[in-house]
């Protein structure tokens, strides 16, 4: 399972995975904020469980089954407990996930250049809590640092069942895989969170294993034009000292799409404007959302479908 940008990639788009944190208020990676509790961090504690898909080898087969990776975040600092539900033994998700390389995260910008660890530990990465649903994120290792803010959408999924195939709206669940029965619901008091980012800054995000070519960046941007309808393109220079190439354009549905050169390699990249907040679906009621992140109540009851159905 690759993990990038601090998401979990088992929604790949929408599950953010912050690790890291801990330390005291003096050194600024850990700072909760005032004590309302209308949103999901609770007397000074932001909790939430995500479920990992995965396969291992057992017996010269493959076996399919389920892990689970439990967050909190306190005064005390950070804790990740990593479990497997289902498995082809009672380690077999740490197991799997011991066997991936220490990938690194690029962050680059106008004078940044940040690779971190995606062990996300807290060299590089500082948390503070600003009230009961946002908090600020900075990404720095020895230059310019990389600052966002973060709001938490919560979500009720009280009485949420499986979204049918065909579904134009609604909730997006782990209960959509086909072994799970279609009469099951959320109890109440099941909630689950949506992260929604804007950057201090413009910066483009890419990853040690991402998509890359070994080409120019001119080459990319003439690939793009040959295949692909490109509009409002930019290129220009980032990095510690501005000396990578980056280009982007926008394509026919709208969407932003990048590159930067590295180490005689483009990297096709996330790029992400300053001040824009990110553009991560919430109104279940106009289109389908995903949502990964669960709280206590809907990760005991998700954990008890997949004993019981996988």
């Amino acid at each position: 399972m690759k993990i990038n940008k601090l998401y979990a990639s088992i929604a790949l788009t929408s599950a953010f995975l912050l690790t890291g944190c801990g330390g005291d208020e003096d050194d600024g990676e850990y700072i909760v904020g005032n004590n309302d509790n209308n949103g999901p961090i609770i007397n000074n504690e932001l909790n939430y469980t995500v479920f990992d898909a995965f396969t291992d080898v057992s017996n010269d087969e493959y076996i399919e089954g389920w892990g689970k990776l439990s967050y909190k975040f306190s005064n005390s600092g950070f804790t990740e407990t990593i479990s497997t539900v289902v498995g082809s033994s009672a380690t077999a998700y740490q197991n799997s996930r011991d066997d991936e390389e220490n990938n690194s995260n690029y962050y680059v910008g106008n004078k940044v250049f940040v690779k971190a660890s995606d062990e996300f530990d807290n060299r590089f990465y500082k948390l503070k809590f600003t009230d009961s649903d946002s908090f600020e994120l900075k990404i720095q290792t020895d230059n310019a640092a990389i600052n966002s803010i973060y709001d938490i959408e919560t979500l009720d999924l009280g009485g949420t069942k499986k979204l049918a195939n065909n579904a134009d709206t609604g909730i997006s669940t782990v209960l959509d895989y086909d072994y799970f029965p279609d009469n099951i619901a959320f109890p109440t008091g099941s909630q689950c969170y949506i992260f929604q980012e804007t950057p201090s800054q413009s910066y483009y995000y890419f990853y040690q294993q991402a998509s890359r070519e070994e080409i120019t960046i001119d080459e990319w941007i003439a690939e793009q034009k040959q295949d692909n309808v490109v509009k409002n393109l930019v290129e220009e220079k980032v990095g510690r000292n501005n000396e990578l190439s980056a280009a982007r354009y926008t394509d026919e549905n709208g969407n932003i799409v990048a590159a930067v050169e590295y180490n005689g390699l483009v990297y096709d990249s996330d790029f992400y404007q300053k001040g824009v907040t990110e553009n991560t679906d919430t109104d279940f009621t106009t289109d389908v959302v995903d949502c990964d992140l669960y709280n206590t109540v809907a990760a005991d009851f998700i954990e008890t479908q997949i004993k019981a159905n996988y």
